[in-house]
């Protein structure tokens, strides 16, 4: 406090002026800087919990729409016969099974082995090729429908009987680990298992492709568990759908973990070349997620980089489901990013507070200039009457501010010290006590003015002057009352700027406030769509449900026309074997006709022996007789069959009609399959474009109402300021305008001027 009392006011009311300058530019930047970062955050922070929701519901719907798939696929009937007769005529295969498979529809297969699938039949005609055959069209038909890596079926003691793709796993036997294929079939057989699911990890039978696989227990008609049938999963899905490009930036990174930390997609946090079935790094947020909370964390990774993150669990499967997993799914943006703009701001505010600061420099400088030199002139005046010198010229009498009173006053002084010098000469016995007088009157006013000169505005005389010096003090009282009144003035200012500063407070308080209300319409309408893409994706599997019932329908009408085949076959064998008894009965009446004229020669020789072949022409009449009812029943029996030929080619050719007509029918059920397929899959696009429009509504109109609101509040507080600063530069320039001297009287003072004063002493 000594030393800030020892400083002169040149030096006292620039540092004065500097420091408010400073301490409101100041203020107003933490401010700025500290909205702009929490708004920011709870922007981002908004981000990334839309974009872990998104996903996460996304890979749910995509497990349980395979689910649902395979579950609905296992109930068919073709299903169940196809399984049946694959699974029994594989055993039939004997022992060498598995080797007899793989060298006819693997080593022995013509086709490339990324298109083995497009064999129907194998060349070594057995059962199982022939219902092979038969069924691999409609499996291969659902691998592509329902976007599958591939289909296996899989016996209760681990054999791989069948696999629409044939590759690593198609006729092996499955041992004890047996991967992920080994887990899923096992939790599908598993005693009142809905379903089975190996998570997704590098195969070895698929040269270490990251695959998973569904399985579900497969019954004969009588209701006893036979195998299971098993989808194989292509991770490459998830990884689409982590990678949609909605509510995404550059420096978003996503993350998807199973239950032993290893990675389910491509890409980290750390690194995004980090590939599938990888190790990462274990973290709270992860931790979290797998014991099934959701929130945003800030995590800190091993090599510092902060990063704040939005984490969600992933539920696959039912959560009552013994077979349901929990992966943990992560949606971060590094810090640094987050802060940068704020940053930027703050840049932008230091680099626009330099030429305030130099403005309010120069105005110190100026203000101290015509403060301080007439003072410090005043100052070596009084110090000339001190010694006596009352000749020499008293500056800045023609001032109109308080310096000038003092002046005018001091000037005063001088005079009458000369004139009482004067008369000292001509009456020396009131020498010695008018200069004792003048000494007490001047030594006074000189600490006065020194304190005054150190910038110590309260400086007044306290003590009583002669009365021919009285109005000297009260003058030189009222100068420091004026100059003290001044810089209260400036004081006042001040502390309109710090109020201007509050009101830049309060509106960021409301900002927040407002920034609440507006997150809370946003989530409104953001649950608006989400009731609206549910529907959608209602429509899209209804739509789903359409395609397998015309599915279905397409294959009863496929086998009625194999039907319709074997019954003109059939038709035809018995066309042939009706040929073929109309030719015997033709020998037949040829045989009758001989005998007729057998019987009749035999009756010509009996008449010839008399009576000796009496009998034998009886025999011979009779003989005759039957030959002739035998040829009548030949006729009539190939007349029928003539007719029922005739019968029979119409049916061939009503039956042949048939199945032209069912191949029509066939051709108009693919055509429907196809169109309810689009229809489903532009359901599908429609879910999830509704998704994304519902994030990217949500962040732009927050960001829009948000940041509009912020400058607003910014605009008003910068004009508030700036018109405190010009008021402050006008109350300083109080010391420098004016030029007319101003008569001050030597009155006493009022009571408010008097209180003020002895308050500032």
């Amino acid at each position: 406090m000594s030393l800030l009392r020892s400083l002169s006011v040149a030096v006292k009311l620039p540092a004065l002026i500097i420091a408010i300058a400073i301490g409101c530019l100041g203020v107003a930047g933490a401010i700025a800087y500290t909205v702009s970062l929490d708004q920011l955050m709870h922007e981002v922070s908004f981000r990334l919990a839309a974009v872990r929701d998104t996903r996460a519901t996304l890979i749910e719907a995509w497990f349980d729409e395979k689910l649902e798939a395979l579950g609905e696929f296992v109930d068919e009937t073709s299903t169940i016969e196809a399984a049946s007769a694959i699974l029994s005529t594989y055993t039939g295969l004997g022992p060498e099974a598995d080797a007899h498979l793989r060298r006819y529809y693997v080593d022995e297969n013509p086709n490339p082995p990324d298109d083995r699938a497009a064999l129907e039949e194998a060349a070594d005609t057995t059962a199982y090729s022939l219902f092979h055959k038969k069924f691999h069209a409609g499996f291969r038909s659902v691998v592509e429908a329902i976007d599958l890596r591939d289909l296996l079926i899989v016996s209760t003691a681990g054999e791989v009987v069948y696999s629409v793709r044939k590759q690593g796993h198609f006729a092996t036997t499955l041992g004890d680990d047996g991967g992920a294929l080994g887990s899923a079939v096992r939790g599908a057989l598993a005693e009142g298992a809905a379903f089975g699911f190996g998570d997704f990890a590098p195969d070895p039978m698929l040269d270490d492709i990251f695959v998973g696989f569904l399985a579900m227990p497969l019954a004969n008609e009588w209701g006893d568990t036979v195998g299971a049938l098993v989808f194989e999963l292509e991770v490459t899905q998830v990884s689409n759908i982590l990678t949609m490009p909605s509510a995404l930036t550059d420096t978003t990174r996503i993350a998807l973990v199973g239950p032993d930390l290893t990675r389910r997609s491509a890409g980290g946090l750390s690194d995004p070349r980090d590939t599938p079935g990888s190790a990462a790094a274990e973290n709270p947020a992860f931790v979290a997620a797998l014991a099934g909370e959701s929130g945003v964390a800030d995590l800190t990774l091993p090599d510092g980089e902060v990063l704040t993150a939005a984490y969600q669990p992933v539920h696959l499967g039912p959560a009552d489901a013994a077979a349901s997993t929990t992966w943990a799914l992560l949606a971060a943006e590094p810090a640094e990013v987050i802060a940068a703009g704020p940053r930027v701001l703050l840049e932008k505010l230091a680099r626009a507070a330099i030429p305030v600061l130099l403005a309010a420099l120069l105005v110190a400088a100026f203000a101290a200039r015509n403060l301080a030199r007439p003072l410090g002139r005043i100052t070596a005046a009084v110090g000339e009457v001190a010694g006596g010198n009352y000749d020499s010229e008293i500056p800045a009498q023609k001032r109109g501010d308080e310096i000038g009173h003092i002046a005018r006053a001091l000037d005063a002084l001088r005079r009458d010290l000369r004139q009482s010098r004067d008369d000292l000469k001509s009456g020396a016995s009131s020498r010695a006590a008018m200069q004792s007088a003048q000494e007490e009157v001047v030594a006074a006013l000189q600490d006065a003015l020194a304190r005054l000169a150190d910038g110590d505005l309260g400086s007044t005389i306290g003590q009583e002057f002669p009365a021919d010096y009285e109005g000297l003090r009260n003058d030189f009282n009222r100068a420091t009352d004026k100059l003290q009144q001044a810089m209260a003035d400036v004081s006042q200012n001040a502390q309109a700027i710090n109020h201007d500063v509050a009101h830049i407070a309060q509106a960021s308080e409301e900002l927040g406030q407002r920034t609440e209300r507006q997150a809370a319409t946003v989530e409104e309408t953001a649950a608006a769509l989400d009731q609206l893409t549910a529907s959608v994706s209602e429509a899209a599997r209804n739509a789903a449900d359409v395609d397998g019932i015309v599915g279905k329908a397409r294959e009863d009408a496929q086998v009625s026309g194999e039907v319709v085949r074997e019954t003109i076959e059939a038709i035809g064998i018995i066309e042939a074997s009706f040929q073929t008894i109309s030719g015997n009965i033709k020998v037949i009446d040829d045989i009758a006709f001989q005998t007729n004229l057998l019987a009749l020669n035999a009756g010509v020789e009996a008449a010839r022996a008399g009576d000796a072949g009496l009998g034998f022409a009886v025999v011979a009449s009779e003989v005759r007789l039957l030959a002739q009812r035998c040829s009548e029943a030949a006729s009539e029996i190939n007349t029928q069959i003539s007719a029922s030929s005739d019968h029979v080619q119409n049916g061939v050719r009503l039956v042949g009609r048939t199945g032209g007509a069912l191949k029509e029918i066939i051709e108009s059920i693919r055509t429907i399959a196809e169109r309810v397929t689009a229809i489903a899959e532009a359901a599908r696009e429609q879910s999830t474009g509704l998704s994304e429009l519902n994030s990217a509504v949500g962040e732009l109109d927050m960001t829009t109402q948000k940041n509009a609101a912020m400058f607003e509040q910014t605009s008003a507080a910068s004009s508030d300021l700036q018109s405190a600063a010009l008021a402050l530069s006008q109350n300083v320039g109080r010391f420098t305008l004016g030029s007319a001297p101003e008569t001050w009287s030597s009155a006493p003072q009022s009571p408010e001027a008097q209180g003020f004063g002895a308050a500032s002493a």
